[in-house]
């Protein structure tokens, strides 16, 4: 079964629609109160205004349990969101980009406005690519923010090109013991594309950073007690907002690809780079990812000659990332570009 799912709703099912408005009053509740505004408005003000709602709104679930919706409007060709709702038992677990995420992979402009007191709001757009295009104070003295997300150029990010040191420069650098020396031969010409995520389908936090400096507490989840002791690394990871950080430098051999071959060379590790995508099977990447991997990717080709291959290519049956939802052509265009 997978770990979770966003799909398009049909709110006609009357034991649906109460589920979506009993969802938006407890995080309704929830966010009138910390933002300190009880006259928020409401999406909806009772289940009977969700039957009769022309809004497309999609849900996320875990399982069967209904964690998270997003409700937009379209006119005139505008795709406008209207709110974001996310179960507060799920607070900060990646739920409300889960959906942004699903929305912007078919939609190519997408606004939204939101309360400037709302920064954990403000805080998710501007980590899904959205960008401020107006600000106001409304009737009653609250400024407010008019965000717009245009799917970019994919070339637009700086390169990131290694210097003599193997590390990129302005990059955060975590130092992983995870590496040793290259055998012989010309530089990698190899660059294999990952995606991890710690627990899996959770983002953010520390937890990549501490797996890859064999500093990861296996008490700390219980996913983490079979996978604490591993000794793996990886030469950069990109986050779900774009950041780039390097865990070992291009000199070195990174211990990404364990057992492995590519166009009949065993073992991968020997003549590759690694570069892990934060991620999972189940949904697509960012743009910011998309972005930073190609800027990454134009950088390392400084070098000589790079071949791109995914974990799934040099070890199938093995491993499956970075999964179907990686779009090879449009990184593939970013580097022609």
């Amino acid at each position: 079964m997978l770990p979770f799912t966003v799909l398009a709703l049909d709110l006609n099912e009357e034991a649906l629609a109460r589920e979506a408005y009993r969802l938006q009053c407890r995080a309704h509740e929830l966010e009138a109160a910390w933002l300190d505004y009880p006259a928020l408005p409401w999406l909806w003000t009772s289940p009977e205004d969700v039957l009769a709602s022309e809004l497309e709104v999609s849900g996320a679930f875990e399982g069967e349990c209904l964690r998270g919706l997003l409700a937009v409007s379209r006119e005139h060709g505008r795709v406008h969101i209207e709110r974001i709702v996310v179960d507060p038992d799920v607070h900060q677990r990646g739920w409300g980009l889960r959906l942004l995420n699903d929305l912007l992979a078919r939609e190519p402009r997408v606004t939204v406005e939101t309360a400037e007191a709302n920064a954990p709001a403000i805080a998710l757009y501007h980590k899904a690519g959205f960008i401020l295009e107006k600000r106001w104070q409304g009737a009653d003295g609250l400024a407010l923010w008019r965000l717009v997300y245009q799917r970019g150029d994919d070339g637009s990010a700086p390169l990131r090109v290694p210097g003599a040191d193997g590390l990129v420069a302005g990059v955060r650098y975590v130092p992983s013991p995870n590496c040793n020396d290259y055998p012989p031969g010309p530089p990698p010409g190899l660059l294999v594309v990952h995606n991890i995520s710690l627990p899996p389908c959770r983002y953010g936090g520390d937890a990549v950073e501490r797996l890859f400096t064999n500093t990861l507490d296996p008490a700390a989840d219980p996913y983490f007690a079979d996978i604490h002791a591993l000794r793996v690394s990886a030469h950069f990871f990109i986050r779900r907002d774009g950041e780039l950080v390097q865990f070992v430098p291009v000199g070195k051999r990174a211990w990404h690809a364990g057992v492995s071959s590519w166009r009949g060379r065993e073992g991968c590790n020997d003549f590759s780079l690694g570069v892990e995508l934060e991620g999972c099977d189940y949904e697509p990447f960012t743009d910011a990812q998309y972005r930073t991997l190609i800027a990454l990717a134009k950088g390392l080709s400084q070098a000589g000659p790079l071949e791109l291959a995914g974990h799934s290519d040099i070890a199938p049956g093995r491993k499956t990332d970075p999964g179907p939802y990686f779009d090879w052509s449009r990184l593939r265009r970013g580097l022609a570009g």
